[in-house]
C-alpha cells in the first residue's frame, strides 16, 4: 500500500510539473497577449466550427443506424472551415510572436 501511495504521489508530482513547464514555456513566446489570443482562437473556432457539426453528424450517424447521409455533407464542410480556422488562427499567432 505504501508503494501505491508513492506512485500516486510521484504520478502527481509528474503532471504538475508537466503544466507548470508548459506554462512556463508558453509565458516566453511573447508575453501573455499572444497566449490569450492563441488558446482564445483555438478555443472559440473549435467551438463554434467544429464540436457542433461533430455533434450533428454524431446524431445523423445515431438515428440512421451509421449509415452516411446527404445532409452530412454540409456538416463535413463547416467542420473543415473550423479545422482551417483553427489552423490558420495558431499559424498566423505563433509566426507574429516568433518572427
Amino acid at each position: 500500500e505504501e508503494e501505491e501511495t508513492m506512485s500516486l504521489a510521484l504520478s502527481r508530482a509528474t503532471i504538475t510539473s508537466g503544466a507548470v513547464a508548459t506554462c512556463f514555456g508558453l509565458s516566453q513566446v511573447g508575453g501573455f497577449g499572444v497566449v490569450a489570443n492563441l488558446v482564445g482562437g483555438v478555443a472559440q473556432g473549435t467551438l463554434a466550427f467544429i464540436i457542433p457539426p461533430a455533434i450533428a453528424v454524431a446524431l445523423s450517424r445515431r438515428s440512421s443506424n451509421g449509415n452516411f447521409e446527404a445532409s452530412e455533407i454540409s456538416q463535413w464542410l463547416i467542420g473543415g472551415f473550423g479545422v482551417a480556422v483553427v489552423s490558420s488562427v495558431t499559424y498566423f499567432t505563433l509566426a507574429e510572436s516568433l518572427g
